[in-house]
């Protein structure tokens, strides 16, 4: 009779210990990580780019703005990056236009090489507190988000994803073309 004892008791001390565990709350889906939507106003943040110039998003009213949160580390940064460069930075880059790369985790000092090796022309502000980040979102990443220039978030997405990209190239080509046919008619005005 001593034998189930033994076996009963550390059981017993197992099965104690273990109901105190609960499992891990689920990963949130982009969509719950998601702080800022389309439609809402875009909130105001400041910081400085890599080169030192201040940068502030309410400054840029009037004008579309791209951010494109990142890290070094995220493959699918990397596969984005070059699209931006060529696709949007590129092809948009004027007046009415402005993109900005913004480094979540990173500080300036971390992101030298990173730029020279990724061939990236366009802003890059280091966020290294994700001060910037946490506005937008609480996770995942890339995650480009346009604002039109009322200030107006009009695109917001997760991950690197080529139809996706598209659309949203789309999306700043019509949002360029109708802010600067605006811009020519209260100019002639």
């Amino acid at each position: 009779m001593q034998r189930p004892k033994l076996i009963f008791i550390p059981l017993l001390i197992l099965l104690v210990g273990l109901s105190g565990c609960s499992p891990k709350a689920p990963e949130p889906t982009p969509e719950e990580a998601t702080r800022v939507h389309v439609g809402d106003q875009a909130p105001a943040f400041n910081g400085h780019l890599m080169d030192g110039t201040p940068f502030s998003l309410e400054a840029q009213r009037g004008k579309v703005v791209v951010l494109s949160f990142f890290a070094t580390w995220c493959p699918p940064c990397r596969e984005e990056i070059p699209h931006l460069e060529s696709e949007v930075w590129t092809p948009f880059r004027g007046p009415d236009f402005v993109m900005v790369a913004i480094a979540r985790e990173h500080k300036a000092s971390d992101l030298g090489e990173f730029i020279t090796q990724m061939e990236m022309t366009f802003p890059v502000l280091p966020d290294p507190d994700r001060g910037i980040f946490s506005l937008f979102a609480d996770a995942f990443i890339p995650r480009t988000i346009v604002i039109d220039p009322e200030g107006r978030v009009i695109f917001h997405g997760t991950d690197y994803k080529a139809e996706e990209f598209t659309k949203m190239v789309e999306l700043i080509e019509a949002t360029v073309a109708a802010n600067s046919s605006a811009a020519l008619l209260t100019t002639d005005s």
